[in-house]
């Protein structure tokens, strides 16, 4: 169990960046102070995780020290390292969204990396093994979206049948993922939320850490209204209800069960969230 109450980091300018960040590909060559690269990192510590049990690490990388196809270059790279455990690499979504949405509030330029990777000599970091990264420093574009419109998502009513929770769902709508192709469903009743990955040999991995990802938005939209969330954490490949199952080609296969958020009273506090393990 834990409480986020006392946590430094502030989560309403992370809930307005979902709805005005983007995927920035062109930085200034120059990089970020030695102190705000100090405030990046602790706020790294800050952001809180998916399952607490699985243990995590981040790292600062030069751009020398990244390959691969798709790398945007950058002056700076957060990677994300994590023990091989069930659901470490929605957990590393999760978490690493938060970082990106708190880069986008300090009007700092980042994009997801799913290609790229750091090179064999820093692939491991403090004996976890390297999930994935952000390019982040400052842009040499407009940082954030003119317009909602902007936004390439398929409707909400593509990747849910759950009714009266727009509110939350529309986060969780806008959230990047691998390829862009969106590879989440949500299921729910009786308060609860559902959040599905689509299964598939090729890229299921990438799939989870979106899953994550919109984990993240759908977390931050639930402090957004001031609700009191419990997070039940299901791991194990679980099969989602064959309702799930979708046209469109995205969402073809059917779908795993990552991870289910209940939501109860408002609070005259802090919100506040829990983990029960499965």
């Amino acid at each position: 169990m834990g409480g986020e109450g006392a946590l430094s980091m502030d989560t309403e300018p992370l809930y307005q960046a979902i709805f005005k960040r983007k995927s920035v590909r062109n930085f200034k060559p120059e990089g970020l102070g030695a102190k705000e690269l100090e405030q990046v990192m602790a706020m790294a510590k800050e952001a809180v995780p998916l399952f607490p049990d699985i243990r995590t690490s981040f790292k600062l990388v030069g751009s020398e020290d990244v390959r691969g196809i798709f790398k945007v270059t950058a002056p700076h790279y957060l990677a994300i390292y994590s023990e091989a455990k069930e659901g470490h690499m929605a957990n590393a979504g999760f978490l690493l969204q938060q970082m990106d949405l708190y880069l986008s509030s300090k009007g700092l330029g980042s994009c997801w990396q799913g290609g790229p990777k750091p090179t064999r000599g820093m692939r491991e970091h403090e004996g976890l093994q390297f999930v994935i990264m952000l390019a982040f420093g400052m842009a040499d574009e407009p940082v954030h979206r003119g317009s909602m419109s902007e936004f390439k998502r398929e409707p909400l009513g593509k990747m849910t049948v759950v009714h009266g929770r727009e509110d939350l769902l529309a986060a969780a709508r806008l959230a990047p993922s691998g390829m862009h192709n969106q590879p989440w469903y949500f299921t729910g009743a009786d308060g609860c939320v559902e959040v599905h990955a689509s299964k598939s040999v090729d890229v299921a991995n990438m799939n989870q850490i979106s899953a994550g990802i919109a984990l993240c938005h759908l977390r931050l939209a639930g402090l957004h209204q001031g609700k009191r969330w419990t997070w039940c954490a299901t791991r194990g490949g679980q099969r989602a209800p064959q309702r799930a199952m979708c046209t469109s080609p995205r969402r073809a296969s059917q779908p795993e069960t990552v991870a289910a958020l209940r939501f109860s009273q408002s609070l005259s506090g802090p919100a506040s969230w829990a983990i029960r393990p499965p």
